[in-house]
């Protein structure tokens, strides 16, 4: 079929920091994800999807609410969605879905904001996750969002010490997140349309797949493979080639966990009124740019262009050639669900994206490096040509542009930087910040946990 008939289910499927050329749908070399390629031999495969921003919190508010970064204001600088924007999720609510989030990504969650317009939360939390703690939080952040660049980095700095001290559960939490799709697939009443989203965390650091995918990747010595974002500061001799074995053994286990995902829908006769959205929210440095490893200081292609496809019942399979980005998911999941007609073309004629000055992960960068990783990044895409701009603290911009098929350097055009420097001067785009609002200038947004169960999961992904 070639049209959309009534209404389908949905499941949001973020495998988070999974690289496009880690999938054999991209790349005919791997030989490690079967249940994705299963998905998506019969899906519209999108070849040229891009996130707006290379980190989970604000790329996923533009998933939600259609809006760049600095519009929506929730960025590495401000670490908060403040519900001020509508998301996706409440067409599927007001439309009678039954919405539930399950994952154990420490930023989405009502900690965060991200999580409000959801019927039912699993973010595995336990005793953090209560009204008084979701308060304190963002009491706190508030009173560490109004308090000057330097004792916030004094305060992060201490934290970083802090928090070493307490024992870390530093796992993906895969099999509980999947156990609770199965349990919450079981239960779904057939006659209840609902809108499922989840997170796997097994791509992201730190990496802890079972055995036997580490001896299937030839993973043995673990010692010297970074582990987390730190470790990109304060370890002597990362093993990258290592770091790449261990990161493709977390892939391959990803794989095994999305085929019980699309088991379970089978076994409860869900699959054929399901529509299944596979995608990375962005992608993973791995070693390859000047030893950079993960993707909070970071534009580089790996980790701006993402997974993206979406298995329907009554879609053919086909791809899109067009570059596509991440945003306009908020209004293209509404139309494969039928609850919305088909949008205008949603594919762009440029993609935008960025990230401000990191306040998250300033715990752990040396003083020596400071200037080169505490910057404001844009990044632009027009025919076929990337264009990035890099701003210091002092206002300086440094651009830099590459030909997307060939990789190689190529001079920045008056008009490419004309282009990329309207993001900030507020014509880039036509819709989104009030009036009152300086564009790359969000207003105050909370951004740290109060619980220590909390604290402990953010330092386990590496933040802080």
């Amino acid at each position: 079929m070639t049209e959309i008939t009534g209404r389908k289910n949905v499941v949001f499927l973020v495998l988070d920091s999974l690289r496009k050329d880690r999938v054999s749908v991209y790349n005919d070399d791997v030989e490690f994800t079967d249940s994705l390629q299963a998905l998506a031999d019969d899906a519209v495969v999108f070849d040229d999807a891009v996130t707006q921003a290379p980190w989970t919190l604000p790329s996923h508010a533009s998933m939600f609410t259609g809006l760049y970064p600095w519009e929506h204001g929730t960025t590495h600088a401000r670490s908060y969605f403040d519900g001020s924007h509508e998301t996706f999720i409440t067409e599927f609510a007001d439309a009678g879905y039954d919405t539930a989030a399950i994952t154990s990504n420490i930023w989405i969650t009502p900690h965060k904001g991200m999580t409000d317009d959801f019927d039912y939360v699993e973010n595995f939390l336990g005793t953090a996750d209560n009204t008084i703690s979701q308060r304190l939080s963002k009491l706190s952040t508030k009173l560490y969002d109004s308090l000057g660049t330097l004792p916030k980095r004094v305060i992060g700095r201490q934290l970083d010490r802090a928090f070493r001290l307490f024992g870390v559960d530093d796992s993906c939490k895969s099999e509980e997140t999947v156990a609770a799709v199965e349990s919450y697939l079981d239960a779904q009443p057939a006659e209840d349309p609902f809108f499922c989203y989840v997170n796997l965390m097994e791509p992201h650091e730190p990496y802890h797949p079972p055995a036997e995918y580490l001896d299937k990747h030839g993973v043995s010595d673990t010692s010297s493979i970074p582990q987390r974002q730190k470790d990109m500061f304060t370890m002597d001799d990362p093993d990258f080639e290592a770091l790449r074995r261990i990161y493709d053994a977390s892939v391959d286990y990803t794989d095994n966990l999305v085929g019980r995902i699309t088991d379970s829908l089978a076994a409860n006769d869900l699959a054929n009124d399901t529509v299944v959205v596979v995608l990375s929210d962005h992608g993973q440095a791995l070693g390859e740019s000047e030893g950079l490893f993960g993707h909070q200081f970071t534009t580089a292609d790996p980790v701006i262009e993402t997974v993206l496809f979406v298995d329907h019942p009554d879609l053919d399979g086909d791809h899109r050639e067009e570059p596509f980005e991440l945003r306009r998911l908020h209004d293209l999941v509404p139309y494969y669900a039928g609850l919305e007609p088909k949008p205008d073309e949603v594919v762009a004629d440029t993609v935008r994206g960025g990230c401000e000055f990191p306040e998250n992960f300033t715990g752990y960068i040396p003083s020596d490096a400071w200037d080169e990783y505490y910057r404001k990044h844009r990044y632009l895409i027009r025919d076929g040509t990337t264009v990035r701009k890099s701003v210091d603290e002092d206002g300086n911009a440094r651009y830099q542009a590459t030909h997307r098929e060939t990789g190689e350097s190529v001079a920045v055009s008056d008009e490419l930087r004309e282009a990329v420097d309207a993001i900030d001067s507020g014509t880039a785009v036509d819709h989104g910040a009030d009036a009152d609002d300086q564009p790359g200038e969000p207003d105050d947004r909370p951004e740290e946990a109060a619980d220590e169960e909390i604290q402990d999961r953010l330092e386990a992904l590496g933040y802080r």
